[in-house]
């Protein structure tokens, strides 16, 4: 067990969005000992990462869900961004679509200035047709992209493609089950990208140069760790890919059913300390 990835939302994270002090104090605890490499992989951006886990807390981070690849140090190791005229034409169709999304680029998440209201707008007709939904939950699933680090608003996205920025991912949140559907079988035809999720009313846009598998190959092969001697930890859609290559892989209590079934063990849920209790009991470390 060398080399250690862990997911973040819905796996270090609890349901407030925050990490774990239980499963922080145990990252640091295998970091100290030497034996084992620990790192972040996220769909989540780099720099998000960081000031989610403390600057302090050195490792490597695959983050974008596989689009940039840092070392502990913060160097960049690789990267797969979208095609660029790929990102153009996508990003003209979801300004059409008139649709919340984000653009994850390697020095900021870019939002439409627009966007807080287009949700706005959705939930209010979500709760017209459905009047005994919880309006504060619903809301509270939203208010995760807003206080993301590094998010930045702006009027147009068309300059961030103007501007020529790697795009590394896009990110779509909608409250309207039926065009989150129509968008993702849009981009599972279009050419150069694929399609992924990690909570409910979202869909991500990557390249299909990279997903976190790939990612986790890539950076298993940098550190000289062999693929058996991986672990992976993690609940989500998108974490499928690394559990498909890894050696040792642990779901959270509150995983998917598809990470459960492809899992070696299964540790707490996220708002119990899972990941202190897959590292420090299940492993031994």
């Amino acid at each position: 067990m060398k080399l250690i990835a862990i997911d973040l939302d819905g796996t270090l994270l609890t349901a407030e969005s925050k990490p774990s002090e239980e499963g922080l104090a145990a990252i640091q605890g295998v970091i100290s000992r030497g034996a084992s490499k620990v790192a972040i992989c996220t769909g989540r951006a780099s720099y998000d990462v960081r000031n989610l886990v403390g600057r302090d807390l050195e490792l490597p981070i695959i983050s974008f869900n596989g689009a940039a690849v840092h070392d502990e140090g913060g160097r960049l190791l690789n990267e797969t961004p979208i095609d660029h005229d790929i990102a153009a034409e996508a990003v003209r169709y979801l300004t059409e679509r008139d649709v919340y999304f984000e653009i994850f680029c390697p020095e900021a998440i870019y939002s439409p200035s627009s966007g807080e209201d287009k949700l706005r707008a959705e939930m209010d007709v979500l709760r017209s047709a459905n009047p005994d939904i919880d309006r504060d939950r619903l809301w509270k699933s939203a208010l995760v992209q807003f206080v993301q680090f590094g998010i930045e608003e702006i009027d147009h996205p068309q300059q961030v493609i103007d501007s020529g920025a790697p795009v590394y991912k896009l990110l779509i949140f909608t409250y309207d089950e039926a065009k989150l559907t129509e968008i993702r079988r849009h981009f599972d035809r279009f050419p150069g990208v694929h399609t992924t999720s990690s909570a409910d009313h979202t869909l991500e846009i990557i390249s299909t140069a990279t997903d976190k598998g790939s990612a986790l190959r890539f950076l298993a092969e940098h550190y000289g760790v062999l693929m058996e001697d991986t672990v992976v930890i993690g609940d989500s859609h998108n974490d499928i890919s690394m559990f498909r290559v890894a050696g040792t892989r642990i779901a959270m209590g509150n995983a998917i059913d598809e990470i459960k079934e492809l899992s070696s063990a299964v540790t707490r849920d996220n708002n119990h300390h899972g990941v202190a209790y897959a590292l420090n009991v299940l492993l031994g470390l």
